[in-house]
């Protein structure tokens, strides 16, 4: 008997010991991530106001893009739809000035150079004047090869983000650094200003491509044999891509407003087998989500996504009201032995930035998007929300640190700032504004820093006195149909 004891001892705080570590795996949210503004060139004078090639200086990182006079494509033409570009690329070459403890200039040795194929890149942002790009490190022979960037992971494909719409310039910086240190992955992104043959472009962000590889999301790589693969989604817009597209269940429920798309495994290795499997394990999700067992352990949703994932997905987009999230730019991906998750991407149009309507810090937006509409039916899906966000606003999502993070960017960019605008500043004259409404144009770099600062504090204010009313998307008198 006293051995059956001592078994049911062991037993117990050997269960007490696991709880605990979850729990504490959950209060520490905060994963390590090397964030430039903190780390690179802090201590480096940069006051050269000059964007003219010869006499140009940074302490940011450069990038120099000769294309031999040839026109990068990608540009849509007056009334074409994005689908309608041909998604081609030329060849150029790269120079990539990134030394520690100097300002750069485009007469130092550059410490990458390559060959590289460049297009634009982007939906709503190809039409803008200060476009994004997408680059391909080649190698001599035009084959595929991968560099480290800017203390980024080695890899073949970046995102050269130009930040036009949002004023601030930090936004993308700002939120996928943040998502960072609460998600498994959120895309890397450093600061660099782009020059393409000589002439100056402006403040861009050096970003990873959403892929599989090292450093970046972290699901087995398909084999070209197996008829199952782990896989990455996108739905979006009209899309130039070369994937092939998502025949899922959501299509039926008339709740997709998005064209969906494999983007992982890609057009080399895809076959009509990976396909039809890649349909059903993420129908299966849907499914299970739109059935009336969905919050149940045995059949519910449950069994098919990493929940504490898309809570945090949730959060980070509802806070920033980045109402793409959940139809447009909006990401899975899932291990072939794994659980469905989602990833970050695209926070240009977020807290009161989006060029088709107004965003008030009030309100929620994500319970009526397509997924999450589901999702928040279940009552502990809400009260998971409601507890991690209560969480965040302790830490990284507090006053004080959403006051410092931008304050501390904005010095940091510093004449970079004035530098971008040399080019980019008739954006804030009122007749070259893109957004609607005339009290929502901003004339400075200034005042769009406030507005964001301003917006976000209000945003956070509301949700701190309504985030219980999260809970009645989930009460039963609101949810007997769905229910059992």
């Amino acid at each position: 008997m006293r051995m059956n004891h001592k078994k049911i001892y062991i037993i117990l705080v050997t269960a007490l010991l696991a709880l605990v570590l979850l729990i504490a795996k959950r209060t520490e949210p905060e994963l390590v991530r090397s964030q430039q503004h903190l780390t690179y060139n802090t201590e480096i004078e940069d006051t050269n106001l000059s964007i003219d090639a010869d006499r140009f200086s940074s302490k940011l990182p450069v990038v120099s893009i000769q294309t031999g006079g040839q026109t990068i494509p990608g540009k849509p033409g007056r009334g074409q739809h994005v689908s309608e570009i041909e998604n081609s690329f030329i060849q150029a070459d790269v120079e990539i000035f990134d030394r520690e403890g100097q300002l750069h200039a485009l007469s130092d040795a550059p410490d990458l150079k390559s060959d590289i194929q460049i297009r634009i890149r982007g939906n709503s942002s190809r039409y803008f004047e200060k476009t994004g790009f997408m680059m391909k490190f080649i190698d001599s022979s035009g084959n595929k090869s991968s560099h480290k960037v800017m203390g980024m992971e080695k890899n073949n494909s970046w995102v050269l983000n130009g930040p036009f719409l949002d004023k601030t310039l930090m936004r993308n910086y700002m939120w996928y650094n943040l998502s960072g240190q609460l998600m498994e992955w959120a895309p890397d992104v450093r600061f660099c200003e782009l020059f393409i043959d000589q002439v100056y472009q402006g403040l861009y962000l050096m970003v990873e491509q959403i892929d599989v590889g090292e450093g970046r999301i972290n699901i087995s790589k398909y084999d070209g044999k197996s008829p199952v693969s782990s896989y990455i989604l996108h739905m979006d817009r009209d899309s130039v891509n070369n994937y092939e597209n998502l025949d899922n269940f959501t299509e039926y429920t008339y709740r997709l407003a998005s064209q969906g798309e494999v983007k992982y495994p890609g057009e080399n290795l895809i076959n009509e087998a990976v396909l039809d499997y890649i349909n059903k394990d993420f129908s299966m999700f849907e499914k299970a989500l739109y059935s009336y067992d969905y919050d149940t352990k045995l059949y519910g949703y449950k069994n098919y996504i990493d929940v504490s994932n898309f809570v945090d997905y949730f959060i980070i987009n509802e806070v920033t009201k980045n109402l793409d999230a959940g139809t447009y730019s909006t990401y899975f991906y899932k291990d072939v032995a794994g659980k469905l998750k989602m990833a970050v991407w695209d926070f240009n149009n977020c807290c009161d930035n989006y060029e088709e309507s107004r965003s008030t810090t009030d309100g929620f937006f994500l319970p009526s998007k397509t997924w999450f509409f589901m999702l928040c039916k279940d009552e502990a899906f809400v009260e998971q929300v409601i507890q991690r966000y209560r969480q965040l606003r302790q830490g990284i999502l507090s006053d004080e640190d959403i006051s410092a993070y931008i304050e501390n960017v904005s010095s940091y960019l510093g004449s970079a700032v004035d530098r971008n605008f040399q080019v980019w500043g008739f954006s804030f004259l009122p007749e070259n504004d893109r957004l609607p409404q005339a009290d929502r144009r901003l004339d400075s770099y200034g005042a769009a820093l406030d507005q964001y600062h301003s917006w976000l504090l209000k945003r956070l204010e509301w949700l701190d006195g309504n985030i219980d009313v999260l809970r009645s998307y989930s009460h039963e008198s609101v949810n007997k149909k769905y229910n059992h």
